[in-house]
């Protein structure tokens, strides 16, 4: 009968811990301008299911394609030089050759060459730069910045001439802060504090 007591003594604090745990959450998750709660500077500020969101989107970054496949490792950047070249970057193999604006004649896909294509570390080194970056800019823990990327179709000869590219957009979060307060006090120190 005392391991019965004993185990029902431990189930009702942890039951107790976990109703704690859960009333406190939402107090501390959910913020609004009622609240006195805001968003950074260059922040804009949007409500989710009551809680006050702070997203910041950068301007987006070009991550240039890659020979990923070592069968093909030289990169050659094409431009478009229509109805020879469509300007798309290739990787040839070793002992291959082929012009920047020349037609491919001659040449057979996967196996005298390939298409360059995104390396999927690219946009992650991005967002975490980006990431890096403004939590050294605001002063801020790792923690209290997060970000997202998201990476938009290739743009051939990266939309002016070079290197094919895919744009990276990184959508930076961070927690909503007190809202500044104002006391208006009088300029003569004879007049009393408001």
């Amino acid at each position: 009968m005392k391991a019965f007591k004993t185990l029902f003594l431990t189930k009702s604090i942890a039951a107790a811990l976990v109703a704690g745990s859960g009333i406190a959450a939402p107090a501390i998750s959910h913020a609004s301008p009622d609240d006195g709660m805001v968003c950074r500077v260059g922040y804009n500020g949007q409500f989710a299911v009551g809680d006050l969101k702070c997203t910041k989107t950068k301007p987006p970054a070009n991550a240039t394609l890659s020979c990923l496949d070592t069968r093909f490792p030289n990169k050659l950047i094409r431009v478009v030089a229509l109805p020879s070249s469509d300007g798309k970057d290739i990787c040839l193999a070793l002992g291959r050759n082929a012009t920047s604006n020349g037609p491919l004649t001659g040449l057979t896909l996967n196996q005298d060459y390939a298409f360059a294509t995104l390396n999927p570390a690219k946009p992650v080194a991005i967002r975490i730069a980006a990431e890096r970056t403004e939590e050294q800019s605001l002063g801020l823990a790792d923690a209290d910045v997060d970000a997202r990327a998201a990476v938009a179709p290739v743009i051939v000869d990266g939309g002016f001439g070079g290197e094919d590219a895919a744009p990276v957009t990184v959508t930076l979060f961070t927690f909503a802060i007190p809202a500044p307060t104002f006391s208006l006090q009088p300029l003569d120190p004879l007049l009393p504090r408001l």
